[in-house]
């Protein structure tokens, strides 16, 4: 059988379609064959075949509602990119098409439609972006991680699956084991904090400013800033001998750090499926500027469930952030509440679950 997938844009599609290429391959062994099918200035080219997947790019960019002269490039390069894409799915005849989101999959989809073959997405978000409220209508099947999700989908052809995460957080180590392998103290209170696979500035900013308050002896912070903002953090907090027990990483293995954790900090895209695989309570900053808010959805979503403290960029300071984990860090019978919440919304075998679903469509297309 063949097999398509696309997601692009960011690490946040990316990585999903990754895993449940992952997961069909342990399903299927050798009767898959895979491609990936992306923009060619995304993350996703080096991605895909870092992870042994064949890509290719077409073009793609962003559409919105107004009209200006980079919305009519965009335009021009969606049916550029469709036009593309039905010769490349005609020369690889797949069984089915797989997207996790980003503009790309729009005109790979619509494609694979126009062709009259069958297609699955997957939505990460509480709240459906509207590329995948769009191509819900042509689809066979709808993934999406959360239940509240289900009410912006055709209910007939939704399943609630999870967020596909990474094989790592499905098998994870001790506490202990994890903060020796990171050369942590063991006996720390140890707060992780992330960015996502951009970086966050002003999270960055915040917490940078609440660790001298925080800083009791007790406690260890291990901070991934993003290679962007690298540079710019180590200059604002000075050389690390002042800072002992503050590591600032442009990135860390996060699937070990999240297993050391006592409070993970982190932005509320994709991340809140491995925060919750890893059963870690977390303080959540959502990205602010996305006119849909997908990722304070994400983190009302846990904030309603008791798993999460949701902080804001724009009116968040380093004392009430500060404030936070004081009072949680003396609260071990609400970090355990939190924790438990959290362990209950996670879904670790998600992509198996997709993969499932990818191979059921096939064989339905297959013997029609």
């Amino acid at each position: 059988m063949k097999i398509v997938l696309t997601g692009g844009g960011t690490g946040g599609h990316v990585y999903p379609a990754i895993s449940i290429a992952q997961a069909l391959k342990k399903l299927s062994g050798s009767d898959a064959e895979l491609l990936y099918i992306g923009s060619s200035h995304g993350p996703e080219g080096d991605i895909a075949r870092n992870a042994g997947l064949e890509f290719i790019s077409i073009p793609s960019g962003p559409i919105s509602k107004t009209l200006s002269l980079r919305n009519a490039r965009s335009l021009a390069m969606l049916f550029a990119g469709i036009f593309r894409a039905r010769k490349v799915l005609k020369e690889f005849a797949p069984d089915v098409v797989v997207g996790t989101g980003g503009y790309v999959t729009a005109a790979i989809l619509m494609a694979q439609r126009s062709l009259g073959g069958p297609i699955v997405i997957h939505e990460q978000n509480v709240r459906p972006g509207r590329t995948n409220t769009l191509l819900a209508k042509i689809a066979d099947k709808i993934c999406v991680s959360f239940e509240d999700s289900v009410d912006y989908m055709p209910k007939e052809k939704t399943e609630v699956t999870g967020l596909p995460i990474r094989a790592q957080f499905i098998d994870m180590s001790s506490k202990a084991d994890a903060r020796r392998e990171l050369g942590l103290n063991e006996d720390l209170f140890t707060i992780v904090a992330v960015g996502g696979s951009q970086g966050a500035r002003k999270p960055n900013e915040i917490i940078a400013g609440a660790w001298p308050i925080i800083d009791d002896g007790a406690t260890q912070l291990l901070h991934q800033v993003g290679e962007r903002y690298i540079n710019e953090m180590r200059n604002l907090l000075g050389p690390p001998e002042e800072r002992s027990h503050y590591a600032v990483e442009a990135y860390i293995d996060v699937p070990l750090a999240f297993a050391g954790a006592d409070l993970v900090i982190s932005r509320s895209g994709g991340t809140v499926a491995e925060i919750t695989a890893a059963g870690r309570p977390s303080i959540l900053f959502p990205y602010p500027y996305h006119k849909d808010q997908h990722q304070k959805r994400n983190a009302e979503y846990l904030v309603e469930r008791g798993a999460a403290v949701m902080c804001e960029d724009l009116s968040t300071t380093s004392e009430q952030l500060a404030d936070i984990i004081s009072r949680l860090r003396s609260s071990p019978q609400q970090l355990a509440s939190m924790a438990s919440a959290s362990a209950a919304l996670g879904k670790p075998d998600a992509a198996e679950r997709i993969a499932q679903i990818v191979l059921q469509v096939t064989k339905t297309h297959v013997g029609n």
